[in-house]
């Protein structure tokens, strides 16, 4: 492996141009502590590239839009079924258009459990037109709906809708908040009664005190939606406790329902 440089220190465009003058055959990556992208050239083309959980043209489009990152190169001709077709320069051409705007997206709205509220407002004596279809979104943006449900409830293609929220956030009408939190499970009988007196979940208090900054919650939370890695919700009452830390103590008969056992993690959000 040869180490070639930083991308504060080299421009990404001249080592794929290089790469392609050269007919390199072998895998560029680059590296950003937990990230890492990977771009396979055959003979001076670029057929493969990933990036996470990214394949094609959007991970070399996403590269360009990383600040940080240690290039390193490792020649060797090796099979691979191509993911890319452009050629090198149509590829460039398109990073350095919107590579950066495509990453920051991504930064931004990294899942569809993403979760946005109304903002401050732009900047004091700026002016920016809500068409129609962004205040179908900022409507939709309460604090409780998520990217996957503004998605279903709009019936208009994500790309779409996550283009417009970056838009609205960039504008400081929308801004992002973390809702979600990944408890473990501690199903036992539960004592606690929520709302409507039914037998409630119990979590620390001091996500209380977390969502209660959100616009939606300032006066509480009285019920949240627990969501297991298998992708089955359930809503259930709340009632916040001091020392759970990182658990959840779920009411026995839901912890069955939902196939959870003591020790599993679970994805809990505040519900209206």
């Amino acid at each position: 492996m040869s180490l070639i440089g930083t991308l504060d220190e080299i421009r990404l465009a001249d080592v794929l141009r290089l790469f392609a003058g050269g007919r390199k055959s072998g895998v560029l990556t680059v590296a950003d502590g937990a990230h890492q992208a990977l771009l396979r050239f055959d003979k001076g083309g670029l057929v493969h590239a990933t990036a996470g959980r990214l394949h094609g043209e959007e991970a070399v489009l996403d590269v360009f839009g990383w600040k940080r990152g240690q290039l390193s190169f490792v020649p060797g001709e090796r099979p691979v079924a191509p993911n890319l077709a452009k050629d090198v320069e149509a590829l460039i051409a398109e990073g350095l258009k919107a590579g950066d705007a495509f990453h920051r997206i991504r930064e931004l709205i990294p899942s569809d459990r993403v979760v946005f509220e109304l903002a401050e407002g732009p900047a004091e004596g700026a002016t920016w037109p809500v068409a129609r279809a962004a205040w179908d979104l900022v409507r939709l943006a309460d604090g409780v709906a998520d990217v996957g449900e503004m998605v279903a409830e709009l019936g208009r293609p994500r790309g779409e809708v996550v283009q417009q929220l970056f838009e609205l956030v960039e504008a400081g009408l929308l801004r992002r908040v973390d809702v979600v939190r990944m408890l473990r499970v501690a199903a036992k009988g539960v004592s606690a009664r929520g709302l409507l007196g039914a037998e409630a979940a119990e979590v620390d208090e001091r996500f209380d005190a977390d969502w209660r900054q959100l616009r939606r919650f300032e006066n509480g939370v009285l019920r949240i939606e627990v969501r297991t890695s298998a992708g089955r919700v359930a809503p259930v009452g709340v009632a916040f406790r001091a020392g759970r830390v990182r658990e959840i103590l779920l009411p026995r008969a839901l912890a069955a329902e939902l196939g959870l056992k003591d020790g599993d993690e679970v994805a809990v959000r505040p519900i209206a």
